[in-house]
């Protein structure tokens, strides 16, 4: 499974709502919690499986125009450790890529390079965690 959603909505903390932050967190976060629950139960069956979380180097160093996507980033990436570290002994690999930058063609973020890394990845079964930075 691969997670890679996000709303992205420009809003620092004195301009944010309390509703934007939540409907936010759903995509950001939630819905990934909610798209693993549907693959987990097959994979512990079959001993073996992978989960991919999408985030951004805006969870280690969050970006005050975008606070709400920060929360959103910090949260995937605490929700895909906890699941790393709960998973492992079921033979199911948890990873996540935080890319630290736009993803656009031609640059160090192109889609391709991304890609390579996913696919190292799923063959090697670590690190849960990698930093797509230049």
């Amino acid at each position: 499974m691969v997670y890679n959603a996000a709303h992205i909505a420009p809003g620092d903390p004195l301009s944010l709502t309390e509703q934007q932050l939540i409907e936010d967190f759903k995509v950001n976060t939630v819905g990934a919690l909610t798209s693993a629950q549907q693959v987990i139960p097959d994979m512990v069956e079959r001993k073996q499986g992978t989960l991919f979380f999408t985030g951004g180097g805006i969870a280690l160093t969050p970006n005050p125009l975008y606070t709400s996507l920060s929360i959103g980033k910090a949260g995937i990436r605490s929700l895909a450790l906890s699941m790393a570290e709960t998973l492992a002994p079921y033979g199911i690999y948890v990873g996540q890529v935080l890319i630290a930058d736009h993803v656009q063609q031609g640059t160090y973020y192109d889609p391709d390079r991304i890609a390579d890394v996913y696919w190292k990845l799923y063959n090697e079964k670590n690190p849960a965690e990698y930093l797509f930075k230049e």
